[in-house]
């Protein structure tokens, strides 16, 4: 009896701890596309604005669609430099 419950402890502390992981990615993740999200927002404003060329809209395009990758493959930290440069490039447009 006390070997089945030793087992059944050790069984919901494994997958607790998986669980735990689990949570931390999708936290990450959750970050992530908060911050892309606010990113398009920001692109979005500036492009209505007329405050970016063509040439500087269709580089922050193509870096958006990057750090959506990024983030999608579980690449926070990658996608977050991205969406730095992004940030830099709108702030020269104002």
């Amino acid at each position: 009896m006390l070997r089945c419950i030793v087992i059944g402890v050790a069984i919901a502390g494994i997958v607790g701890g998986t669980a735990y992981a689990q949570d931390e990615e999708a936290a990450a993740d959750s970050e992530c596309a908060q911050q892309l999200t606010i990113a398009q927002e920001v692109v979005q404003d500036r492009v209505d604005a007329n405050a970016l060329n063509e040439a500087d809209q269709e580089k922050v395009y193509q870096l958006l669609d990057e750090a959506d990758a990024l983030c999608t493959e579980g690449k926070s930290q990658e996608a977050s430099a991205t969406l730095a440069t992004i940030n830099q490039m709108v702030a020269k447009g104002q």
